[in-house]
């Protein structure tokens, strides 16, 4: 299967000739990711995640477009949900698409704030050449599985989020291979942050960090026999559980790292305080 990149959350999947496109938002690259869309899947209505304009025009050139999402989607697009070409999904649906059998999960978007209205935000957990990948939109919600995941697309700047809790997020699912998404409001200084902190090595777990270029792509291999999506979903582990299971069975995780191993990009003041601190 492989996977593209195409700025912020925009994220495609591609396998026998299908593909499935997730998130084509105004922060993204919507001119490459709508070429050859296959079907849109939309988390939530935010702007940086759904592109009217852009997908209004998409609907116009490929008839045969459809777009799944919550219903607050399709309001902002103007058009009705017909079940069919205009489909909305709810937490526990299960979906078939092609060779991609695909679990919604989710709920509500991560609080932004108390006086910022929450809105819906759904999840896609997809099973495609014997691979699972998760796109948890704007959210830490965990898949619904207690699988271990071959890649996780995972946020990694937002408004509605510190790195720690990113951090954590990631720990507690511990992929195969991470994949950083949400990351057009960084600078590139604070891009390079994300990448030392979230990159393997530096927060703990055994996953492979594989930060994608705008436009670049990853392709995943079969490693376990082709998983399938039932309408009973499995119950998923507490994250924290998981967590905590995984520092007992390795202590090693919860050493501090020491943050200036690398020296590709110049430490910060406040890092050579906690260096310094450590020692």
């Amino acid at each position: 299967m492989r996977i593209t990149f195409h700025g912020h959350s925009c994220v495609a999947l591609e396998h026998a000739a299908t593909a499935l496109t997730f998130d084509p938002g105004t922060f993204a690259d919507t001119a490459a990711a709508l070429v050859n869309p296959g079907t849109l899947l939309v988390t939530h209505a935010h702007p940086d995640h759904l592109d009217v304009d852009a997908v209004r025009a998409a609907l116009g050139r490929h008839p045969g477009l459809r777009v799944l999402g919550p219903e607050v989607a399709f309001d902002r697009l103007g058009e009705t949900p017909d079940g069919e070409r205009f489909q909305v999904v709810e937490p526990g649906d299960v979906l078939t698409i092609g060779p991609f059998s695909v679990l919604v999960g989710g709920g509500q978007h991560a609080l932004i704030h108390p006086d910022v209205p929450r809105v819906a935000n759904v999840t896609y957990l997809v099973a495609g050449d014997g691979v699972r990948t998760y796109h948890p939109g704007d959210s830490f919600s965990p898949p619904l599985t207690d699988d271990r995941l071959d890649v996780l697309l995972a946020p990694v700047a937002a408004p509605w989020m510190k790195i720690a809790e990113g951090i954590d997020f990631v720990r507690s699912l511990d992929p195969r291979t991470m994949i950083p998404i949400h990351d057009a409001i960084l600078s590139p200084a604070g891009l390079a942050l994300v990448h030392r902190l979230f990159g393997e090595g530096r927060t703990g777990g055994t996953y492979d960090y594989r930060p994608l270029e705008v436009g670049g792509h990853l392709d995943v291999t079969l490693r376990v026999q082709e998983p399938t999506m039932t309408h009973e979903p499995v119950p998923h582990r507490d994250p924290e559980a998981v967590a905590d299971a995984i520092l007992r069975e390795h202590p090693e995780f919860d050493e501090v790292p020491t943050i200036e191993v690398d020296e590709t990009v110049p430490p910060r003041p406040e890092e050579e305080v906690a260096d310094a601190t450590r020692e």
